[in-house]
């Protein structure tokens, strides 16, 4: 029997294959960070809270600044310049020594990280046919959690030999891991460089005075008629499912499992590497699976999904314990295939929110909205777990994450009305093999 052909590696593969390799440095420090820092004596508590604290005002005010669209660089000069600020704040914070070197270096990580995840959105969506967008996005979002996964199982297994000595050089990896990344956005950058050198001088003349062009500068910094409605209920979506939806399951799930329903410690682990495992394992399924429904209707059912978890835990809360621990495992099971269903359908119902030359525009609202849904979010549980009851916390979570369904609607009833009526028409995005 004749065997098919190997299907050939793309541009957009390869930056897949490098984004995994640089959340696997994340995976390595990630788990050590505020237990390195607050162990220095020269820094303590506060040197954990100048981390975070300073790298999410960084990676907020640098979202922001490119939301304005004041500021337009290239996404691929974008992302090369986010890379190379994170392996700098990441060298930087391995040899920290004091409280004022990592303020120092916190401002690169922070800004690197909002400058990446603006810049990898458009860079995707430009090397991607339309009909390959979802398993596209799809797939990085599977390279991220394998790459996040076995780093944080490599720092494991470090950290148990050398203990916590060997987490300044675990730094030092994370931020040569960020060097392939930055080679890859180079090659883009190179790429689009030739191509703008070989078009006429009437198409780049014609890129500055289309209608759309004159609107987008008038309106920079001033007006958001860009966003429309259906722009602004995609943002809200994504600050939605990061307060009730990956925050929770992040830092609330474990808070509730040990506090309230007396599971130990190790379950924790468990439910991560569960999750991790069917992401990675079920992502080209479910994609699959989606693939003949719209984007819409895929964050449909990642928002059941989702909520049909947090029910699991609720109901689980009531049994003995192996009921609590079979209901966790299961919950971490359902909660993994809403992520699926959610990584392959967000970025792009996103993309067609907008007009083309605004996709980094709002991919920074987006990463914005997705750090204030990551900060705020874990509060919001901790408030809850106040109540006591494990089945109020997740009955509420289920109730919350209910309310995403309503920008769903109405973002769909959006994009019938006049604010679609008076957009330009998009002008379709060449293909050119590659893809992040």
């Amino acid at each position: 029997m004749p065997r098919s052909p190997a299907r050939r590696l793309t541009a957009a593969d390869a930056l897949i294959l490098v984004n995994g390799v640089s959340t696997f440095g994340s995976g390595l420090v990630y788990p050590y960070t505020a237990l390195y820092l607050s162990g220095m004596p020269a820094m303590g508590t506060a040197g954990v809270s100048v981390f975070y604290g300073g790298a999410a005002a960084a990676n907020l005010t640098t979202a922001a600044v490119l939301a304005t669209g004041r500021i337009k660089p290239p996404p691929a000069l974008l992302g090369l310049a986010g890379t190379l600020m994170l392996a700098v704040g990441f060298l930087g914070t391995a040899a920290a020594g004091s409280l004022a070197t990592l303020l120092a270096a916190v401002p690169f990580i922070g800004c690197g990280q909002g400058c990446l995840l603006v810049a990898m959105v458009p860079v995707l969506n430009s090397l991607t046919p339309q009909e390959q967008r979802r398993s596209v996005f799809a797939r990085r979002y599977r390279a991220i959690n394998v790459g996040l996964g076995l780093g944080a199982v490599v720092a494991g297994l470090t950290t148990g030999f050398f203990a916590t000595s060997a987490v300044p050089w675990l730094f030092v990896c994370n931020a040569l891991s960020y060097l392939p990344l930055t080679y890859a956005f180079h090659r883009v950058r190179a790429r689009e460089r030739r191509e703008a050198a070989g078009a006429t001088g009437a198409e780049r003349a014609a890129q500055f005075t289309r209608p759309e062009a004159k609107e987008r500068w008038s309106a920079a910094g001033g007006r958001w008629k860009w966003l429309g409605a259906a722009g602004a209920f995609a943002v809200l979506f994504q600050l939605g499912a990061y307060l009730f939806g990956h925050s929770q399951f992040e830092a609330t799930a474990p808070l509730v499992a040990v506090q309230l329903m007396g599971i130990g410690l190790g379950t924790v682990s468990a439910l991560l590497l569960v999750n991790t495992a069917v992401v990675a394992l079920g992502q080209t399924w479910v994609t699959r699976l989606l693939s003949r429904r719209d984007e819409a209707y895929g964050l449909r059912v990642a928002v059941v999904l989702w909520t049909t978890a947090y029910a699991v835990g609720a109901a689980s809360a009531f049994g003995p314990l192996p009921v609590r621990y079979a209901g966790l495992l299961l919950f971490a099971v359902v909660f993994a295939i809403g992520e699926c269903a959610y990584s392959c359908s967000f970025h792009p119902w996103l993309i067609d929110s907008v007009r083309p030359q605004d996709v980094t525009r709002v991919s920074a609202l987006a990463g914005g909205a997705m750090g204030i849904g990551t900060a705020a979010g874990p509060s919001i549980g901790a408030a809850l777990t106040l109540t006591g009851e494990a089945t109020a916390v997740w009955l509420s979570l289920a109730s919350f994450c209910l309310l995403l369904l309503l920008t769903l609607g109405r973002r769909r009833a959006a994009t019938k009305g006049p604010a679609a009526d008076d957009t330009p028409e998009q002008t379709p995005v060449p293909h050119t093999g590659e893809t992040t």
